[in-house]
C-alpha cells in the first residue's frame, strides 16, 4: 500500500468476516514493555490495542443499523482479494440517522499493522468525520463528536488531537477512559 488513495470505503458485511477476524492492529510488546501488558497465545500487548483487535476480530455487523456505522478501507492484494487498511465504527447516541437526536461518537478505529507509517489512521478518523458532516447537514443533529480513550494510549489521544478534538478529562460514565470531544466540521471536506 503506497497511499490512501489506492484503496475504497466500504461496509462492513458478512463477506468480510474471515478478514476481519485476521485483522491485526496491536502491535506484540517487546518482552511485556508495559507492567500493564496483557499476555495472549504467549504473546504481551497493550492492553487498549488488544481490546481493539478483539472487537474488529469479532465484529460481525452493526447491531443498530439505524444509528451505527462500520466501515473498512480496503485494497486488492496481489490475487485480487480485498485486503482490509482500516476500520472504523461510529455512530449516534440516543438518535438515529433519519432523526436530529442524540449526539455522535467513535466507538472503535484502527488501521492495521500493514498501513503503519501511511497516514491511515488520520485517514480513517476524516472519514468517520465526512460521514458525520453528511449527516449532521441532513438532520441538523448538534454537531459535537465525542471519544473514549484509554489515557495511556497516547497515539489515540495524539489522533484525535490531531484532528481537532480536545481531551475532556476522566469520563464519567466509565472513568477508566478520558471523553474527547470535537466540536463543529470545520475542515471537513
Amino acid at each position: 500500500m503506497s497511499s490512501t488513495t489506492d484503496c475504497r470505503w466500504i461496509e462492513v458485511s458478512p463477506d468480510y468476516r474471515k478478514r476481519l477476524q485476521g485483522f491485526k492492529c496491536a502491535a506484540p510488546l517487546q518482552g511485556g514493555d508495559s507492567i500493564y501488558a496483557v499476555k495472549k497465545h504467549g504473546t504481551y500487548y497493550a492492553p487498549w490495542e488488544l481490546e481493539v483487535q478483539t472487537t474488529i476480530r469479532d465484529f460481525r455487523k452493526c447491531r443498530h443499523p439505524e444509528s451505527e456505522w462500520a466501515h473498512i478501507c480496503v485494497s486488492p492484494d496481489i490475487s485480487g482479494d480485498d485486503r482490509i487498511f482500516s476500520f472504523v465504527w461510529f455512530g449516534i447516541i440516543g438518535g438515529t440517522k433519519h432523526d436530529a437526536n442524540g449526539s455522535y461518537v467513535i466507538g472503535y478505529i484502527a488501521r492495521s499493522l500493514d498501513a503503519e507509517g501511511c497516514g491511515f489512521g488520520d485517514f480513517t478518523l476524516k472519514h468517520a468525520m465526512h460521514v458525520l458532516k453528511e449527516d449532521h447537514e441532513l438532520t441538523g443533529r448538534e454537531d459535537a463528536v465525542g471519544a473514549r480513550i484509554d489515557p495511556m494510549n497516547s497515539a489515540s489521544m495524539a489522533l484525535f488531537e490531531r484532528n481537532g478534538f480536545m481531551d475532556m478529562g476522566e469520563d464519567p460514565e466509565a472513568t477508566e477512559y478520558h471523553r474527547w470531544m470535537r466540536f463543529g466540521f470545520s475542515g471537513i471536506d
